[in-house]
């Protein structure tokens, strides 16, 4: 199964005057401007599952990185969105396991992510699921669900550890 789409999507600056412009940019589809705004001035990932598209972008500021997910229609209509929680690097170890379901993690943790896509989608009103959900998606159906789980705490390696030796060898 090949999910991994030809870059389509972009991100365009939004003018000077906008008043999100430093965090916030427009989608932009083989490179046609969409009427939607994403949060994150860079797109991390983007991979197609099933009969959507898969947006990750990403904010980085001085003590972390601020993380978005984006479901979007092959029509590049906006779906679903997720805030995930703020981490110090970038998504990494992207494994595609279905149509529906992908695993990921970030630069600087061992934590594993599962998102899981629902096409027909559900309500959920729990404290989590309403945290992780912005402005107008806050009580619409949900299309997209996380898990994490705890990996062993991270470190960085030691610095006379070459790479393929244990440390100290």
């Amino acid at each position: 199964m090949n999910n991994q789409e030809p870059q389509q999507y972009a991100l365009q600056a939004l003018p000077r005057w906008h008043p999100m412009g430093g965090v916030r940019r427009r989608l932009v589809r083989k490179g046609q401007p969409l009427p939607v705004v994403v949060n994150g001035d860079a797109l991390d990932l983007q991979v197609a599952l099933g009969p959507f598209t898969l947006l990750a972008t990403s904010y980085d500021y001085f003590d972390g990185c601020h993380h978005w997910l984006y479901l979007l229609r092959w029509d590049g209509t906006l779906v679903d969105q997720l805030r995930m929680p703020d981490q110090f690097g970038y998504i990494q170890d992207v494994l595609v396991l279905a149509d529906n379901d992908l695993s990921f993690g970030y630069l600087g943790t061992n934590d594993r992510w599962r998102l899981a896509i629902s096409e027909q989608g559900f309500r959920s009103f729990s404290p989590r699921a309403l945290l992780m959900r912005p402005n107008r998606f806050l009580f619409a159906r949900r299309h997209l669900l996380t898990q994490r789980t705890a990996g062993i705490p991270w470190s960085c390696p030691p610095e006379d550890a070459s790479p393929g030796q244990p440390p100290g060898a």
